[in-house]
């Protein structure tokens, strides 16, 4: 038997140490494995690079699939891993590397105990350790599909509803492998096979979670939607969202829709962004229509000037009527800057379920694009609903023809517009177009539109009806296809 020491001293003359860890370090924390990774990550080894692990406990299946799921994520090569033990290491490679770990069976001193800290939930969501929305109205969430209110910035800053014990809760609930119910839209859009919110920031922010978010929650993300000014009133949208749906509201019915347009009416919590710009990575911006909020042009402003803006990652989710002329300039000093564009149809198709003139929206994206700047990202963010799903291949040769990616969610409200409302024979109609359809997001439509029970279509029929009638217009005309397989009539004379 050997001393530690003498074990690192007799490696070093085969090898080169990039570390030499117990590994019952590693089994403290959910973080410990990847940060670990983190820190002797290189892009090149060299062949006797090795990252040396000891331990005289036994090794659990369960602790050697943590390992390989942190060597996988910091992409760091098995090949380049040395496990020390005096006992047999049985390794059940279920990772996406072929390779296992290198193995060592030596006697040595013992060794610190292996701890059972490391579990890592797989309903982890990195939002609630990064991020905050702000809607239209001032209400705080940890997103912008949650559910749960912790705070208004009419009452509590930014900073103290994040560190606030609403969000200490959900955090904990997160890490002890619930499914919080204020979550609820993702954990059903996950159960119907759809990509949720959740899952879709986890395959972009993992890595930064499990390496530095998990132990220092810190605001680094902010989703504002700074108002509801729009020039849009959108059939899937609302009052909240779009002041020309409010007036039509007001206009049409006796309820009158109370909005805070709090950017624009209350400076304070705008201020209080551009003092977290130093240490903010991404601001997610919405609307309303964001290329039509003042403030958000500040914003822009704010970074640059700060010499902020060189960190920053900006998005903005736009209807695609305004070009930004405005903006162009600031965003050339940022890091990177996507434009998502809400845009579900084509042609006359779009312009009755969004709203303006489908050319200028066409012309205003091509303008876009033809500045070729390496720093702005444009793509199209459809919202799959009963009205688009049918045409959704037209969307996507369009998008194809500009070299556009789709990065599609789907409407739950309101709910007549859920592809769960469809018809049996909207529903036949929409598998025998694609079955055979090579947009790999369509696996995942199809397998919904079959297991949902086949609907009334009342749900649809009422809700379209409601539009038609309001703004003189027949979903048939531009959707005849979807309006025959849902049974909907509209008469315009009665």
């Amino acid at each position: 038997m050997i001393s530690i020491e003498q074990l690192k001293q007799a490696l070093s003359k085969q090898y080169v140490l990039k570390c030499f860890v117990d590994l019952a370090n590693l089994s403290v924390t959910p973080t410990a494995a990847y940060k670990q990774f983190q820190s002797c990550y290189q892009e090149v080894f060299d062949n006797n690079d090795r990252l040396v692990f000891y331990t005289t406990d036994v090794i659990s299946n369960k602790l050697l699939q943590h390992l390989y799921q942190a060597a996988d994520l910091i992409d760091v090569s098995k090949f380049f891993v040395l496990i020390c033990s005096p006992h047999d290491v049985r390794e059940e490679n279920t990772s996406i590397d072929p390779i296992l770990f290198q193995t060592l069976k030596i006697e040595f001193e013992e060794t610190s105990k292996l701890q059972d800290n490391f579990f890592v939930p797989n309903t982890l969501c990195p939002l609630p350790w990064q991020h905050l929305e702000v809607s239209a109205q001032g209400e705080l969430r940890p997103c912008c599909v949650s559910s749960q209110n912790i705070g208004n910035v009419n009452n509590i800053s930014l900073n103290n509803a994040f560190y606030n014990d609403k969000m200490s809760m959900l955090r904990q609930n997160f890490l002890d492998g619930n499914r919080p119910s204020g979550c609820n839209h993702c954990w059903n859009m996950e159960d119907r096979g759809l990509i949720s919110n959740r899952k879709y920031h986890l395959s972009l922010l993992k890595k930064q979670l499990l390496t530095v978010d998990l132990d220092l929650p810190t605001i680094k993300s902010l989703d504002i939607k700074p108002g509801n000014t729009c020039n849009f009133k959108c059939r899937i949208c609302g009052p909240q969202a779009s002041s020309l749906f409010a007036e039509e509201s007001k206009k049409f019915s006796n309820i009158t829709i109370k909005t805070v347009n709090w950017a624009e009416s209350d400076s304070k919590t705008i201020d209080e962004i551009i003092e977290l710009l130093p240490t903010l990575t991404n601001i997610d911006m919405y609307g309303g229509e964001p290329f039509l909020i003042k403030p958000l042009l500040k914003l822009a402003e704010s970074a640059v000037a700060q010499g902020s803006a060189k960190n920053i990652r900006l998005h903005y989710n736009s209807n695609g009527s305004v070009y930004p002329e405005k903006f162009v300039d600031y965003w050339k000093k940022f890091k990177h800057v996507d434009i998502h564009f809400s845009i579900d149809n084509i042609g006359a198709r779009f312009e009755l379920e969004r709203g303006g003139s489908w050319n200028q929206v066409d012309s205003n994206i091509n303008q876009l694009i033809n500045l070729k700047l390496p720093n702005i990202k444009i793509s199209i963010m459809p919202a799959i609903s009963i009205m688009n799903v049918f045409y959704i291949d037209e969307l996507l040769q369009w998008a194809s023809k500009l070299s556009l990616t789709v990065n599609p969610l789907y409407i739950t409200d309101p709910i007549g517009f859920d592809l769960k409302h469809l018809t049996a024979g909207a529903k036949n109609l929409i598998v025998n177009k694609f079955q055979n359809h090579p947009w790999p997001e369509m696996k995942n439509i199809l397998n919904y539109v079959k297991s949902a029970p086949d609907s009334d279509g009342q749900e649809f029929t009422k809700l379209c009806k409601h539009f038609d009638h309001l703004r003189n217009q027949n979903f048939a005309d531009s959707h005849p296809e979807v309006a025959k397989a849902m049974g909907y009539v509209y008469n315009k004379t009665l």
